[in-house]
């Protein structure tokens, strides 16, 4: 998902078939890809005693994957990531002009140290941010919702407001998915404060409903700002009535259904929005 998204950055602004823009959206993929890989790997080995109890089937708490191969996977795929940014320095530095690399390496970093923040415990946060309820679940969120800026950035639009929007969205919705997936988990977060913990389980479901309607209000906005043209919106429907679905699985408890509502959602919804960036750029 995260390398789909990266073109997906790219192709809301209608930038992807620039002239020379394939080497930098192919570095860039690559540098996310092995970035979230390195992270999901650590963080599956970081979590491996909480997934014994809520997802035993895994490769790691089943033993199908040593924790020595997870973190030495996990170590290199951090390494290549980091050499990928390199890559996307030198290759802007020798094609493009005003350092366009700039918004990508600012976003690397800031994800990086988000990451590391939420995975272990010291600075800066004690304890880490994934103990820490709500701020886990935003962090997390961040780091996935800003995937689409760095696609943007990758053909030099990292500060153009729509994929910001774009991002806003679909942060609302990681987080509303977080929480649901939180609800489901409670028996194996024996080391974590969650949001279902502190506020209850409806609550915590309340929380996951607004955001929801947030998420809509935020997939809404670019056509009201006439970012996109109004009569695209027809593409954002299915991620639409996803979201709807979503209310009447957290009224009913099933919050494992509310989980994959919220999940195709996300997809559809980015897929709705390079379908809209791309007819829009057709326009012009």
């Amino acid at each position: 998902m995260g390398v789909a998204t990266i073109p997906v950055g790219a192709l809301i602004l209608g930038a992807a078939g620039d002239p020379g823009s394939a080497m930098p959206l192919a570095l860039h993929a690559l540098c996310i890809a092995a970035f979230v890989a390195g992270w999901f790997a650590l963080n599956d080995l970081i979590d491996i005693d909480a997934d014994r109890v809520n997802h035993p089937e895994r490769p790691l708490p089943s033993g199908d994957i040593s924790e020595t191969a997870a973190r030495n996977f996990g170590i290199m795929m951090m390494i290549l990531s980091a050499l990928a940014l390199v890559g996307i320095v030198l290759h802007a530095e020798r094609n493009l002009e005003d350092r366009t690399w700039l918004d990508s390496a600012v976003i690397w970093m800031g994800s990086l140290v988000l990451m590391v923040s939420y995975e272990f415990d010291g600075m800066p946060f004690t304890p880490s941010l994934k103990r820490r309820g709500i701020w886990g679940n935003l962090a997390i969120a961040g780091l996935i919702a800003i995937v689409i800026v760095f696609g943007a950035a990758s053909v030099g639009h990292g500060t153009e407001p729509l994929p910001w929007l774009v991002a806003v969205c679909v942060m609302m919705l990681v987080t509303a998915r977080e929480i649901a997936m939180d609800i489901s988990d409670q028996a194996g977060d024996y080391d974590r404060v969650t949001l279902p913990m502190t506020v209850g389980a409806q609550s915590a479901r309340r929380y996951a409903w607004v955001l929801t309607l947030g998420s809509i209000v935020a997939m809404l906005l670019p056509f009201g700002l006439e970012l996109l043209p109004k009569w695209t919106l027809v593409f954002m429907l299915p991620s639409l009535l996803s979201l709807l679905a979503v209310k009447t699985s957290l009224a009913n408890g099933d919050d494992a259904k509310a989980v994959k509502f919220l999940k195709q959602a996300m997809m559809l919804g980015i897929l709705g929005f390079a379908i809209c960036g791309m007819v829009a750029s057709d326009m012009l």
